[in-house]
């Protein structure tokens, strides 16, 4: 569904407009390279936007973490040790007699490589890679989230920026009658047919006219600034917006509702945070039963003593053995960590349900406006048509002196009040079926 560029009130009015269009065309084939469709918009907005960036950062965390398979392997690693003592030892024997020894050098060095491996852990080590992986699910929807709503936001501004130029060529339309109105009431008073009441009227509507004309391209400039703000690109950047407002088949709202429980990518989430929640249970009761570890390794050492009787020994060679451990009473702390777990996943539960109960709500009430909107645009097109023609049909009046200019400046009021309807209810549908395709997982 279009909203079509403005209709000609009069065959002056184009006139009036040839040159301003011949210049425009010009402009055009100078800086056509900046034109942008709304998927231009979309590609740049995913692969400039910082958002975007740090969720997919977030997102190579988690994978990096499960790659690793850190909880399966074993640690290997170095110890060397130096300790070196100036002693001054005094001995008494058995008969009484007395030696004393000064600044007795002891030295005692080693060094050693290490293999320590957790064999069993009461299969705690699964449940960490499981929860991994399920970080990882959530790492990635959370990039998916953050792409759908980063792409309903460039939508929604890119459509907003398309709103306001068309607002901003009506605009110019109703200065154009206004100036044509101002002409013919000079004409009419410099002859003497009409007051310089009415003439003086009629350049206080085409100033205030102009003032709006003024207003409305202050509201496109920020149009523009908010989309570039999105699309990560100079914010003074404007004129590459020249797509159509297309509204998709209107919805089925028993679909939607079956596609959001299926799709919402929220939804999916927390299904997600069900499940680490699941594995943080079964990973607590896994500390309630022992744990094999296996070490090995080689190991040097050297020791000197010059006052003991075996002045010197080193040892070097393998090693390797088992270290079992059994819990047996830890302060009641597994135990509560347990029931932690517990109430831990009862809340994802319950948080699950709650966010599920406010998508249905948002989506009712979203799809209410959607539908509305659809109502009130055959309303509204069929206005902006007979005000059109109503605003010609006037303007020839007037021209002739059958209708005052208080009459005539009505005409214009409703002709801009209807343009100004239409583009609301257009860009409120067009929004709502962007934020019920949000809602129900479509937006991809």
């Amino acid at each position: 569904m279009i909203f079509a560029t403005q209709k000609k009130i009069s065959y002056n009015i184009m006139k009036y407009k040839l040159f301003c269009s011949f210049s425009l065309l010009l402009s055009f084939f100078c800086v056509k390279a900046q034109i942008l469709m709304l998927d231009d918009c979309v590609q740049q907005a995913l692969e400039s936007n910082y958002g975007i960036q740090i969720a997919k950062n977030s997102e190579n965390i988690s994978r990096t973490n499960l790659k690793s398979y850190t909880v399966f392997l074993p640690t290997i690693y170095g110890d060397a040790s130096h300790r070196s003592s100036y002693d001054i030892i005094t001995r008494t024997d058995n008969a009484g007699t007395e030696t004393s020894l000064a600044n007795v050098n002891n030295f005692n060095g080693g060094a050693s490589v290490n293999l320590n491996w957790r064999i069993f852990d009461g299969l705690s080590m699964f449940f960490t890679n499981s929860k991994n992986k399920a970080l990882l699910d959530i790492s990635t929807l959370n990039t998916v989230l953050a792409m759908e709503q980063l792409i309903a936001n460039v939508s929604a501004a890119y459509y907003h920026v398309w709103i306001q130029t068309k607002l901003l060529e009506a605009t110019e339309n109703i200065v154009d009658i206004s100036m044509q109105r101002f002409n013919i009431a000079n004409s009419k008073y410099q002859i003497g047919a009409i007051s310089g009441l009415e003439y003086r009227q009629s350049k206080i509507d085409l100033n205030a006219d102009s003032s709006q004309l003024m207003l409305q391209k202050q509201a496109l400039t920020n149009a523009y600034i908010a989309l570039n703000t999105l699309l990560s690109k100079d914010l003074t950047k404007e004129n590459y917006v020249q797509d159509t407002l297309v509204l998709l088949q209107l919805f089925n709202y028993n679909q939607i509702v079956d596609s959001a429980l299926q799709n919402n990518t929220s939804l999916l989430i927390n299904k997600k945070g069900i499940r680490l929640s699941e594995l943080e249970v079964k990973s607590s009761l896994s500390h309630f039963f022992p744990t094999l570890d296996f070490s090995t390794g080689y190991q040097f050492a050297n020791g000197k003593t010059p006052s003991a009787v075996i002045t010197q020994t080193v040892s070097h060679g393998p090693y390797w053995g088992f270290t079992a451990r059994i819990p047996i009473f830890s302060r009641m702390e597994n135990l509560r960590n347990n029931k932690i777990a517990k109430y831990q996943l009862q809340n994802a539960e319950l948080q699950y349900k709650d966010i599920e109960l406010n998508v249905l709500s948002a989506l009712a009430e979203l799809f209410n406006i959607y539908k509305n909107n659809h109502t009130l645009l055959s309303f509204e097109m069929e206005n902006v048509a007979i005000t059109s023609e109503t605003l010609e049909i006037a303007l020839e009046k007037y021209r002739i002196g059958s209708l005052s200019g208080v009459e005539f400046r009505e005409f214009q009021r409703s002709y801009i009040e209807a343009v100004k309807r239409l583009m609301n209810a257009s860009y409120q549908a067009k929004v709502s079926e962007i934020g019920l395709q949000l809602l129900s997982g479509k937006l991809k």
